[in-house]
């Protein structure tokens, strides 16, 4: 394991046991992953674990990622499924599908891989007009609505930390018809904004907190009023395809 990769997911823990409405925030959005999961034969697998907090709420949850860690069971390339042809049930990518080079490549093996019925799953962030300009000047990690869509984006292959954020927005919102032309066996069952007003007052694993978690409920209540401007607002997206 790299140690930049070391270094990111011990922060991520500590801010994790620090910060208990982003605990709270992520494990509703995994109970809404395992609550869309597919019925059917075959292996739940997540695609890059991180430090394995999905193991909470799906507990027969195969954790991967591209290097080995300390959460992982399996080292795996989500752009080389090691699973044979319609073998997996699900395919789940918390925060992950930005971080693919080649997505294409992706979409291609996860088709391969999935039980007639089967499902991928995809928690990702989403740029609005807030988000972008939030994404743009206050997180790390690049957003670029005009960078590559489908193909391969080199600047994204040079490490597993790399990305662009913009990826989810770009292939499922914006460029769906392409994805629905060159993939017509997953069908796209759900897209949903996610996080227009919490997650980005909580400050993430890395922002600055500005609401402690005693304000979950009422903020919750707020987001919930304001949804109708989630094209506007949104900080995540949640993706669902079906295997058909």
């Amino acid at each position: 394991m790299s140690d930049e990769l070391v270094d990111e997911l011990e922060r991520q823990v500590r801010a994790w046991q620090a910060r208990p409405l982003v605990r709270r925030l992520y494990r509703e959005w995994h109970e809404l992953i395992r609550d869309r999961l597919a019925r059917v034969p075959g292996s739940t697998i997540e695609l890059g674990s991180g430090f394995g907090a999905l193991k909470e709420t799906i507990p027969d949850a195969v954790l991967t990622d591209v290097e080995r860690t300390h959460w992982t069971d399996v080292v795996v390339d989500a752009e080389d499924l090691p699973y044979e042809d319609g073998s997996v049930a699900n395919l789940v990518l918390v925060d992950v599908f930005h971080h693919l080079a080649r997505p294409s490549r992706f979409l291609d093996e996860a088709h391969r891989v999935l039980a007639p019925g089967g499902r991928i799953l995809i928690l990702d962030p989403y740029c609005s007009p807030v988000s972008t300009l939030a994404y743009r000047f206050f997180h790390r990690e690049r957003t670029d609505l005009h960078g590559e869509a489908f193909g391969e984006d080199v600047d994204v292959a040079g490490g597993p930390l790399e990305s662009n954020q913009a990826r989810a927005t770009l292939i499922f919102f914006r460029q769906l018809d392409r994805f629905r032309r060159t993939w017509p066996e997953l069908n796209v069952v759900e897209r949903r904004r996610l996080a227009l007003l919490l997650y980005p007052l909580s400050g993430g694993f890395a922002g600055m907190p500005l609401a402690p978690e005693a304000m979950h409920a009422p903020l919750a209540l707020v987001e919930r009023l304001l949804q109708p401007l989630a094209r506007l607002l949104a900080f995540r997206c949640f993706v669902v395809l079906e295997r058909v």
